[in-house]
């Protein structure tokens, strides 16, 4: 019963952001305004991303797994042409390496050097510091909100006040 109930309310959430995206005008037309001329330097708002997303989502709503993401990046390139949204060729946005990334250079060099034990954990985590030293800086701000018993939003805002203050 939960099933056919769950199905009928895909149907009429796909059905309705249909008849939505078929109002709105097309890509590339006048009427959509300065979006199309976004440069690939120019960050989306959050809002406008938001927005988006949950569309994307309402478009896919029957997918799931690695087909749901999937369709969710190319309907988010769709929205924003031009615009590189996701991590490409182990580069981030902003051309920093991925943090898979890094993490698979340092293990690389890790073994090229055959450190094992606390050495190797030593090396691994000097390795990542200086490749993502952003991400070093969060982490070090997270065990330090944790260490003050913060959980849920509070942490996330004392971790990102902190970060914000590592940066300037």
């Amino acid at each position: 019963m939960s099933r056919t109930a769950l199905f009928a309310a895909g149907l009429v959430l796909a059905f309705s952001s249909a008849g939505l995206a078929q109002t709105q005008p097309p890509p590339g037309s006048a009427a959509a305004g300065p979006q199309t001329a976004t440069v690939s330097d120019d960050p989306i708002p959050r809002a406008a991303r938001a927005e988006a997303r949950r569309d994307c989502y309402a478009e896919n709503i029957a997918l799931s797994g690695e087909d749901l993401r999937r369709a969710m990046r190319a309907c988010m390139q769709e929205r924003f042409p031009g615009v590189q949204l996701y991590a490409a060729d182990g580069l981030t946005r902003d051309g920093k390496p991925t943090a898979a990334t890094a993490r698979a250079l340092c293990k690389q060099q890790a073994d090229e050097r055959k450190l094992a034990g606390s050495e190797r954990t030593a090396a691994l985590v000097a390795c990542f510091n200086e490749k993502r030293p952003d991400l070093a800086q969060r982490a070090e701000c997270r065990k330090e909100a944790r260490g003050k018993g913060l959980e849920a939003q509070a942490l996330r805002a004392a971790i990102a006040e902190c970060a914000r203050g590592g940066q300037g």
